[in-house]
C-alpha cells in the first residue's frame, strides 16, 4: 500500500530533483525504489551521475555502488558531489550530526541538500530508529551551513502535525 506521504513526497521530489545538473548521491538508496513503480534515480533526469549507497549494517539484496558508513565517509573527497538526495535516513542514524557534518563536507559549496524526514510516523526499522525532528529543529541543524529553499510538511493538518518534511537546502 502507498500511504498518502509517500505520494505527496514523490510529487515533491518530482518537482525539485530535475533541476539537479550535477552528481548526485544518494544516501541509504536501498533498491531505490519509489514505492510507485519506478525508482529514485529517474527524478534526477538532467544529473551527470547518479551513485546509490547504503550504511554497512543494512544488507540488501539490491545491487549499490558504494557502501559507507555515513557518519564518517574518509573514502570520498570534500565537495564531491552537487546534490546529496537522503530520504528517511536521519532518524536511523545514532550520531546524526556526525552524518549531517560529512555529508555537508562532502556536498560542493553551492550543491543541494535534498533531505526527507519522519515526524509523524511509526517506529520502523527496530531497533534502529533513533530520532524524529521538527521544521524547526531541522531549520536549526542546517541554518549555520546552508540557505533553506523550502520546508515541505507532508501530510499536515493544519500545519501542526506533519507526517513528514523535505527539506532543499543550498550549502553556502
Amino acid at each position: 500500500m502507498v500511504t498518502k506521504v509517500r505520494i505527496e513526497a514523490n510529487e515533491h521530489f518530482r518537482e525539485i530533483c530535475p533541476k539537479i545538473t550535477g552528481h548526485v548521491l544518494s544516501v541509504g538508496s536501498d533498491d531505490d525504489h519509489d514505492h510507485q513503480g519506478h525508482k529514485y534515480r529517474s527524478y534526477f533526469r538532467n544529473a551527470a551521475s547518479y551513485t546509490t549507497s547504503d550504511m554497512p549494517n543494512h544488507p540488501t539484496p539490491h545491487p549499490i555502488d558504494l557502501i559507507i558508513d555515513i557518519r564518517n565517509v574518509p573514502e570520498i573527497k570534500d565537495e564531491s558531489y552537487d546534490c546529496i538526495f537522503c530520504n528517511g535516513v536521519l532518524e536511523h542514524i545514532d550520531r546524526f550530526q556526525d552524518a549531517l557534518n560529512e555529508l555537508t563536507r562532502i556536498l560542493k559549496t553551492g550543491g543541494t541538500l535534498i533531505l526527507g524526514t519522519p515526524f509523524k510516523q511509526s517506529i520502523h526499522l527496530a531497533p534502529y530508529d533513533y530520532w524524529r525532528f521538527t521544521k524547526y529543529g531541522l531549520s536549526y541543524l542546517l541554518n549555520h551551513k546552508y540557505k533553506i529553499v523550502n520546508i515541505k510538511e507532508l501530510d499536515s493538518i493544519n500545519n501542526e502535525f506533519p507526517s513528514a518534511y523535505i527539506v532543499e537546502a543550498i550549502k553556502k
